[in-house]
């Protein structure tokens, strides 16, 4: 990763991931998600906690659960990947390979469409746009490829998150006027971020988890996120806001610390 002169707190970033491991175990009790599973840390991977990059897991309409391995763009994180690998492989995952592609960071950059078999794929950053061209044949589920032109927004996570079927949240700052036409004709309804408190709060980072149940749509976010929560609220969702500016600090916030998994 590149080199922060910043100040980390370890103790502090100890406990604001165990207040987010704590919300989700609540929301296992809730029947909100069915399972909370943990993958051991491995010595000289300081961003393995950054788990929605090293993979992209998906559920083939038999029911075969496949995973795409990512190819991190930075040396420092290349080595995350096999760790990952042999945790899915425990749990009867497929890995697969792209073969062309030279970057791809799995769930950082691809974000399926709530309600459909469709993908966004976000690239120019940290992936390639060849992987959506792979990814569509080997996963067989067509991939809509979004240019990142804004360096504050390296991952499609952090600057894009859809709330329903019909309904995203983003910044259009960091996409191409080609991109925001095409989200527009992707979603009858469009909430826009205000560029400050994306940055900011990482507001774009947040974790959002439909449910059939409507009254259970719950999303996580960073304490302090203005428009960003209006927007969840406004679509029906249940908030729990949490503090992550410590992994803030190191590029991430709830999206980018979790996985979830078939």
């Amino acid at each position: 990763m590149e080199k922060r002169e910043v100040k980390l707190d370890r103790n502090k970033a100890i406990q604001q991931w165990e207040s987010l491991k704590t919300v989700y175990q609540n929301l296992q009790k809730n029947d909100i998600i069915e399972e909370l599973l943990m993958i051991d840390g491995a010595r000289g991977c300081e961003d393995m906690v950054f788990c929605a990059n090293q993979t992209f897991p998906w559920q083939m309409p038999d029911g075969e659960k496949l995973v795409v391995m990512s190819k991190m763009r930075h040396l420092s994180r290349q080595a995350e990947v096999p760790y990952f690998e042999e945790w899915f492989l425990k749990r009867n995952y497929k890995p697969l390979q792209l073969k062309v592609a030279t970057m791809f960071e799995g769930m950082g950059d691809v974000i399926p469409h709530p309600g459909k078999r469709l993908l966004y794929g976000g690239y120019g950053q940290r992936s390639d746009r060849s992987a959506y061209t792979e990814l569509t044949s080997i996963l067989n589920v067509p991939v809509i490829a979004l240019k990142l032109v804004n360096p504050n927004f390296y991952h499609l996570d952090t600057c894009f998150v859809p709330l329903t079927e019909h309904a995203v949240m983003l910044c259009e700052q960091a996409f191409t006027a080609e991109g925001m036409a095409m989200i527009r004709r992707c979603f009858e309804q469009v909430y826009l971020i205000p560029e400050e408190e994306a940055v900011k709060t990482f507001c774009l980072n947040a974790h959002v988890i439909p449910h059939s149940d409507n009254n259970k749509n719950t999303a996580i976010i960073q304490l302090g996120s203005k428009y960003a929560l209006a927007a969840l609220i406004q679509c029906g969702y249940h908030v729990y806001e949490i503090e992550t500016s410590e992994f803030m600090k190191s590029g991430g916030s709830v999206f980018c610390m979790k996985m979830m998994v078939y």
